[in-house]
């Protein structure tokens, strides 16, 4: 079995890495599982995880990170995965991979692929309402969106919120939301700059002081 995760959505990716090692580590102990940064690792250090037999399991499990980023292992990707024995899992763990690699198409057509894309904001709120659920609460859609706009789109960092506001109230509100987040400013020069040409002094002058506590010099 391979299994390819890649996506600039870290939160969602490592939670399904955490979720597949954690079932395997469940059922075959945690000295089956092998960790490989090849940024760093040599070929032959890859090869022989790829290669070798378990010790003292039935089965072996090799998480590789950003495997693209070892040129060597580019380059043999497909010989080394196409005899990876079946007493072998692997998982390929990927940021960002470029499409216009043959290792991506590879992977694409012959592996278990899963692509973990950044959540817009609307996709945001509807999970921030799925995870209340799942943890015995509740948040409206409008509040939910308002817990983004008030401290960012970072998914880790809302899940971290999220939970902080079940403990305190399970049914959320924009009132606790307020008492318990701090707001974080979200907003951009280019917003300041709309504001000021349509004549939004006020708007203008809140988005400047927003600017100012995110550390944005006056003179840009």
């Amino acid at each position: 079995m391979v299994i390819t995760l890649v996506g600039a959505n870290g939160f969602g990716l490592d939670i399904e890495l955490h979720k597949l090692v954690q079932a395997f580590v469940v059922q075959y102990g945690e000295l089956s599982l092998e960790r490989i940064d090849c940024q760093e690792a040599e070929i032959e250090q890859i090869r022989e995880a790829l290669t070798g037999l378990p010790f003292l399991s039935a089965k072996k499990m090799v998480v590789l990170r950003s495997p693209s980023a070892n040129k060597q292992f580019v380059e043999q990707a497909e010989t080394l995965l196409e005899g990876l024995p079946d007493t072998t899992d692997l998982i390929i763990v990927e940021a960002k991979l470029d499409k216009r690699l043959a290792l991506y198409k590879y992977l694409k057509k012959s592996t278990d692929y899963r692509e973990f894309a950044e959540l817009d904001n609307y996709k945001l709120a509807s999970w921030l309402a799925d995870e209340a659920k799942a943890g015995k609460g509740s948040i409206s859609t409008n509040d939910a969106r308002y817990l983004i706009e008030r401290v960012g789109t970072n998914q880790l960092l809302l899940a971290s919120e999220l939970q902080k506001l079940l403990i305190y109230e399970p049914k959320i509100t924009r009132g606790t939301i307020e008492l318990l987040t701090e707001a974080t400013p979200q907003s951009t020069i280019f917003d300041l700059l709309e504001a000021a040409f349509n004549g939004r002094t006020e708007r203008a002058i809140d988005i400047y002081e927003e600017q100012r506590a995110q550390k944005v010099e006056p003179v840009q």
